[in-house]
């Protein structure tokens, strides 16, 4: 009967999320969204700060996993009832019903290693013993895979007994480590990016987040070779409006200077802890790892006391959103955002040299404006070293020709794929896209509000001192 498929089961009843409404549940699926584990991700924002920029943007990692799993069963619904995609399928990639299980699986539990703030610490973490003090998200998943909850058997479990899956190769698949399946459920085409990038334009309520995910879906084809899906001509419109889309999203939200500027004054604030001994990296660990966004800053601010360096202030600051003001405002690339300034990235990567230099321009404006600062008062945001395109993964995409004029074209010997930068139909090539993240990255010099004025009467000298 379709109603036993593991893509067709409703018998867990149903769930009603933002974006896409009512969601079928089977009982293995709601053993797992009702574990501790699970529903921890209910106190983590998706969006980390944002909210202090769009109020409404308090959705959580839960509701975006459960997100991420509907509409990787919609792809595999559509990928087995698809007369054309069946035909494709082979050897290298073929969508069985341990398969379709193990990709589930895998996209409900993508996010289950993060905690607070995660995206924030992780890219420029504090360091100890040149070391992190955080770890990446994806290498806590075993953590919170096999940990036992009182009541409870480990989700480790739930998957083996109810699942029928492998929980050690669920865990591959989400962090890459097997090669085999992981750009199914990361890369251009993965449901993780088409619900985020939906989900928090809903929540922000900005107009930017306008996919036409179903016929997005439609298009949808295995690419074997490649290990990959594909799309047919169908696909092209709906992925540009996922590229652009991103790209505003980009622009407008995840790069957003004011939370960009909280995340600096974090950062700050913690590395100046570990380096004071105030905190040690194990209970700033066990203090994320095992709280909510906003239980981990109150416990923050209960720890403050006369041993922390000047710096705790920033705590205050972000409690009381009272952020810095952007002061200065850079372009990290030259020549049409060809080339790096190098030493505008070399920041994202070296605190020691980062906090230095900050203490060096609070040192330049107590000399000129006779002031005491104590080289927290303004602070270096550089740009990420990270890409958030994969551009890789999109030079790597191809098209599937299924209309009567691309039939015969020759770049689609002998394979009938074709890549989607060379098929000619869309400006929305990995190259432009490229162009689209550099040009949005910026270098930023964010200060006290009374400072902005200062720091620019004195920017030649600082901007001299910041490439020394």
């Amino acid at each position: 009967m379709i109603s036993d498929n593991v893509l067709f089961r409703s018998e867990g009843g149903f769930i009603r999320i933002p974006v896409w409404g009512h969601i079928p549940l089977s009982v293995p699926l709601k053993k797992i969204l009702t574990h501790p584990a699970f529903l921890r991700l209910k106190s983590i924002r998706q969006l980390s700060f944002s909210q202090q920029v769009y109020p409404g943007a308090n959705h959580t990692r839960f509701e975006h996993s459960i997100g991420v799993y509907h509409l990787m069963k919609l792809i595999l619904q559509r990928i087995l009832t698809n007369p054309l995609a069946e035909s494709l399928q082979d050897d290298n990639l073929h969508f069985d019903n341990h398969t379709c299980k193990l990709l589930l699986a895998s996209t409900l539990l993508h996010d289950i290693g993060h905690y607070p703030h995660a995206h924030v610490l992780e890219g420029q973490a504090p360091v100890y013993q040149n070391k992190p003090v955080f770890a990446a998200h994806e290498s806590l998943i075993d953590r919170f895979l096999f940990e036992s909850y009182e009541g409870f058997e480990p989700v480790s479990v739930i998957l083996e007994n109810e699942w029928q899956v492998d929980p050690v190769e669920v865990t591959g698949i989400i962090t890459g480590k097997t090669e085999r399946f992981k750009k199914l459920i990361s890369g251009t085409l993965d449901p993780d990016k088409m619900d985020y990038l939906m989900r928090d334009a809903h929540h922000c309520n900005i107009p930017y987040g306008s996919i036409d995910i179903e016929r997005l879906i439609e298009s949808f084809v295995p690419d074997p070779k490649l290990q990959r899906f594909a799309i047919t001509e169908k696909g092209i419109a709906p992925l540009e409006s996922l590229l652009f889309t991103k790209y505003m999203m980009m622009r407008n939200v995840y790069w957003h200077h004011t939370s960009r500027t909280f995340s600096v004054m974090l950062r700050r604030m913690l590395q100046d802890a570990v380096d004071a001994a105030v905190v040690s990296p194990n209970e700033l660990r066990a203090l994320f790892y095992d709280n909510s966004d906003d239980r981990v800053l109150h416990e923050l601010t209960q720890r403050l006391n006369a041993a922390w360096p000047p710096s705790g202030e920033l705590l205050h600051n972000i409690m009381q959103r009272k952020i810095y003001k952007r002061a200065l405002t850079l372009s990290p690339y030259r020549n049409g955002a060809n080339e790096q300034v190098s030493w505008m990235f070399a920041y994202a990567t070296d605190h020691v040299h980062r906090t230095k230099k900050e203490s060096s321009i609070c040192e330049i404006l107590n000399r000129h404006a006779g002031l005491d600062l104590q080289g927290h008062e303004v602070l270096i945001d550089p740009p990420s070293l990270k890409d958030v395109f994969d551009y890789a993964d999109l030079r790597e995409l191809r098209i599937y020709p299924t209309r009567r004029e691309h039939l015969n074209d020759p770049r689609s010997a002998p394979e009938r794929y074709i890549r989607f930068d060379d098929f000619g139909e869309s400006v929305f090539l990995s190259d432009f896209i490229l162009s689209f993240e550099r040009y949005t990255k910026k270098f930023r010099i964010v200060c006290r509000d009374d400072l902005c004025n200062a720091i620019l009467m004195h920017q030649d000298e600082i901007i001299e001192a910041l490439k020394e």
